[in-house]
């Protein structure tokens, strides 16, 4: 395997840090794409938040898209998010559940890419011929993921060791980021009262799936973690609000406006 350089885990740090930290939710998968789309050279990146294989159609639920004319999650009535090209990639994930990375290169020869009707579309709208996909499929089995394009050479060796390295980490986010923004939703002020009472992002995650009614394996499991940190986490959340239980932490939490009631 190629070796990474130190910036190259700086990189990655940076980028969780940075993400778990942000209260903008919504902007999250903007930070992501901007650094992969940095660190390796591309000029496109999509995030396919679910895709499906449906009588020999690609679905596509939901996509965000960043372009150098382009930025945003594409309209419902998009024809590019209801039905698309059987781009080599997408029709690989779609129709394997694989989990591992993977390039355009991976999957078909250079000639045989270059002779297909995907390819002569994507050079002529966008220029863009070389893909990576890293897929973050989740517990329920929905394929979802990246792809960063660009045109010119093939990825390096180090740039696919820098894209393995950093999945199990963008996994991790993912569960946070999903997590954070459905708690978001349901506690519109819960920003503000956690801050007064000093909670991270990471604890209010862990404190909503604790009111879900997950155990630490549970919470764990959903993001990603080791019980031992969510261990440490709940100690944390129990400290700062002043509780020794779930039960009573979950009410309390409640009172202060931090969870729904």
């Amino acid at each position: 395997m190629a070796e990474l350089a130190s910036r190259d885990y700086e990189r990655m740090l940076d980028l969780a840090a940075t993400v778990l930290d942000s209260r903008n939710v919504d902007r999250a998968w903007t930070l992501v794409a901007d650094e992969l789309i940095r660190s390796l050279h591309g000029t496109t990146c999509v995030l396919s938040r679910s895709h499906r294989f449906v009588r020999n159609v690609i679905v596509l639920d939901e996509v965000e898209v960043w372009t150098p004319w382009y930025c945003g999650v594409l309209p419902p009535e998009a024809e590019e998010q209801g039905r698309m090209p059987l781009h080599p990639l997408v029709q690989h994930y779609a129709l394997t559940g694989d989990a591992e990375p993977r390039t355009v290169s991976d999957l078909l020869d250079d000639r045989t890419w270059r002779s297909t009707e995907t390819f002569g579309a994507l050079r002529e709208t966008s220029g863009v011929t070389r893909h990576i996909a890293l897929p973050l499929h989740d517990l329920s089995g929905a394929n979802r993921g990246f792809v960063l394009g660009r045109p010119g050479l093939d990825f390096t060796d180090r740039e696919r060791a820098f894209v393995r390295r950093l999945q199990p980490l963008l996994r991790r986010l993912d569960g946070h980021v999903r997590q954070l923004k459905r708690w978001q939703d349901k506690a519109s002020h819960g920003f503000d009262r956690a801050a007064e009472l000093k909670l991270t992002n990471r604890e209010i995650t862990v404190l909503s799936l604790l009111a879900a009614g997950l155990t630490a394996g549970g919470i764990a499991n959903r993001l990603g973690a080791s019980p031992r940190t969510v261990h440490k986490h709940l100690e944390n959340i129990y400290r700062k609000l002043g509780t020794s239980d779930r039960l009573t932490t979950v009410l309390r939490a409640q009172r202060c406006g931090i969870l729904p009631s």
